[in-house]
């Protein structure tokens, strides 16, 4: 299992692009990570540390500082366009919720109607009668496999969805690529909703919480097998989700939120992350 070395911290407002450029050429493997307001150079412990601290001596005093210093929104979606792509149509999804929601049955996994009936106590009103997935997908609705995770249901909801979808999937595509990245949410986000509608049955569920769950487990798997330190997470993060989950699947949460857990979509993303984590870790460990 290759072990990385810290090997020197820079200033954020440092550009090293030309550091980059300059380990690229010499083929010597590297990551950079944010750490305590610092820009971290790690490097595999194979041997050419001596290598590597001589092209920082080389060129750390080339270094020139970056345009703006700070990176403003726009910067940030270059850099990470699939999570800001995935974050605006979360927004999106929450706002016909919020202010469309006629058009939401087009969205979800199954298509639902609304039709009168006699309530639990005898009185009429408009109860929600839902179709399958097998006839929308006999009918070509085939985007209804992957929609429900833009729907959100709430401020909180989207906040607390996207905040971890930020720094699960920030991590991920700085350190994989945006490609791979959005593979991963495709197949999670494809496996969660399945999930949820095959164990939970047919409901209204929605939320990007299935593929964070699948982006938590691939991140800590892959990391355990083949250690980088751009995809490594803190243990309380992980710690944190997994009671979370814990929480939710015993029913607390739902003592304070309105609606229920999509507790299938959870741990399905949760698992599907797992194993997909598993195989890419061990493809890494191997070319190590």
């Amino acid at each position: 299992m290759t072990e990385w070395v810290k090997v020197a911290q820079f200033h954020p407002a440092l550009d090293l692009s030309l550091l980059l450029e300059k380990l690229a050429d010499r083929g010597i493997d590297h990551r950079i990570t944010l750490e305590d307001e610092s820009q971290v150079l790690w490097v595999p412990d194979d041997g050419r540390l001596d290598e590597t601290a001589a092209v920082v001596r080389e060129v750390a005093v080339r270094l020139p500082a970056r345009e703006p210093l700070q990176p403003g929104p726009l910067t940030l979606l270059r850099r990470s366009p699939v999570m800001g792509l995935a974050l605006l149509l979360s927004i999106l999804g929450a706002a016909v919720v919020h202010w469309q929601f006629q058009w939401v049955h087009w969205l979800t996994f199954q298509d639902f109607t609304f039709v009168r009936g006699l309530g639990p106590e005898g009185a009429v009103g408009l109860q929600v009668e839902f179709g399958t997935f097998e006839d929308a997908w006999a009918q070509g609705q085939y985007w209804r496999l992957l929609t429900p995770m833009f729907l959100h249901f709430g401020v909180f909801h989207l906040a607390f969805n996207g905040l971890w979808l930020w720094e699960f999937g920030r991590r991920i595509e700085a350190g994989t690529g945006s490609l791979h990245l959005l593979m991963l949410i495709l197949v999670t986000g494809a496996a969660s909703n399945w999930g949820q509608y095959y164990f939970g049955g047919a409901s209204l569920f929605g939320g990007m919480s299935g593929v964070l769950y699948a982006l938590l487990g691939y991140l800590w798997i892959r990391h355990w097998l083949a250690p980088n330190p751009v995809l490594a997470l803190p243990r309380g993060i992980i710690v944190f989700m997994l009671v979370w989950l814990l929480l939710c699947l015993v029913g607390i949460v739902d003592l304070f939120m309105r609606g229920s857990i999509a507790n299938a979509a959870h741990v399905t993303g949760l698992v599907t992350g797992m194993i997909l984590g598993g195989l890419f870790g061990l493809l890494n460990r191997q070319r190590a």
